[in-house]
């Protein structure tokens, strides 16, 4: 049996080796990356936020407040149409078929217009496709693609700068502008990537899909400790804080896409090869501006002196896949 007196000791020494062990832990790994990105596909055309859903308090007739009701002749409150005061039930029930077909075709109208559409009284009251795009237009997929790089793509940082300093964050087009060079650059260094990884998410709504991008962009860009560039939104925002020399050797480069489309992508699947992640990337960076929601590239390191090894690359992105 042990002897329960050894116990401290035994924590003592648990200790004090995470005390010196810790700083070595905290100094492994890439200490920087950069970003850019935008939401503008979750916008309304005037450049607030999309409405999620409609609730309000509706027409209320001259001036009077939130509750009314529809005076229906004949309906039992006297005066009225044909014999005896009434209108029949024949011609009741016509009224009311009326008055129903109206309301819904009119509240459809005002739904696909709320949620990006044309004018709610454009297309005649017969259409029968309103709901089919309101549920559309409240649909959307996130895609997640990681790849990481060997030594000879380590020009990627640079030119990925260079996109986020002279890109466009803040339209729709300026986005797939970027996206499309992103990609390509990617493909261009097809020869270099040693892992990659594809995460697809969808379909969900609207909110859930920018509150699901918030969150994968967060987490990324927690990965690293200076933030040396940040463009989103037609912001920027550069770090002052000193670079750092890497103590192991910059191997890799890490880049992560996130991309919130609004129709699902036929290529994405898990990864296999370099050419099933070649056609994914393809199939990216020919996005057109209307099908983009929201964007995000992020790359670590961003210095030229920070460091990358492989076995920070396993034990920081555990989920890529060797290529």
């Amino acid at each position: 049996m042990r002897n329960p007196r050894r116990s401290p000791w035994l924590v003592l020494v648990v200790a004090l080796l995470s005390w010196l062990l810790l700083p070595a832990v905290a100094m492994a790994g890439p200490r920087s990356g950069s970003s850019f990105g935008g939401r503008v596909g979750f916008r309304a055309p005037g450049g607030s936020t999309m409405p999620r859903s409609y609730s309000g308090g509706g027409y209320n007739g001259y001036g009077g407040g939130g509750s009314h009701f529809f005076f229906l002749p004949g309906w039992g409150w006297g005066g009225g149409y044909g014999y005896g005061g009434g209108m029949g039930l024949l011609g009741t029930l016509m009224l009311v078929a009326v008055v129903g077909i109206a309301a819904v075709s009119i509240s459809r109208a005002v739904r696909r217009y709320r949620q990006g559409g044309t004018s709610p009284f454009s297309g005649g009251w017969g259409s029968g496709d309103d709901g089919e795009e309101a549920v559309a237009l409240d649909r959307a997929y996130v895609y997640k693609i990681q790849v990481g790089l060997g030594r000879s793509a380590r020009g990627i940082q640079d030119r990925l700068e260079s996109f986020a300093a002279s890109g466009d964050t803040n339209t729709e087009a300026g986005l797939a502008a970027l996206l499309q060079q992103t990609a390509l650059e990617l493909l261009r260094e097809k020869d270099s990537i040693r892992y990659a990884g594809v995460d697809a998410g969808g379909p969900m709504s609207l909110t859930n899909a920018e509150t699901r991008l918030n969150s994968l962009t967060l987490g990324e860009r927690a990965r690293f400790q200076v933030e040396r560039l940040r463009v989103a939104d037609g912001q920027v925002r550069r770090s002052t804080a000193a670079a750092e020399e890497g103590r192991e050797a910059l191997e890799y480069v890490v880049v992560t896409l996130l991309v919130a489309t609004r129709s699902p992508l036929s290529s994405a699947q898990p990864v296999h090869g370099i050419e099933e992640l070649g056609a994914l990337l393809t199939e990216l960076g020919g996005l057109a501006p209307n099908g983009i929601l929201g964007l995000e590239v992020i790359w670590t390191p961003a210095d030229p002196n920070d460091s990358m090894t492989e076995t920070d690359v396993m034990t920081t992105y555990p989920d890529l896949r060797s290529m």
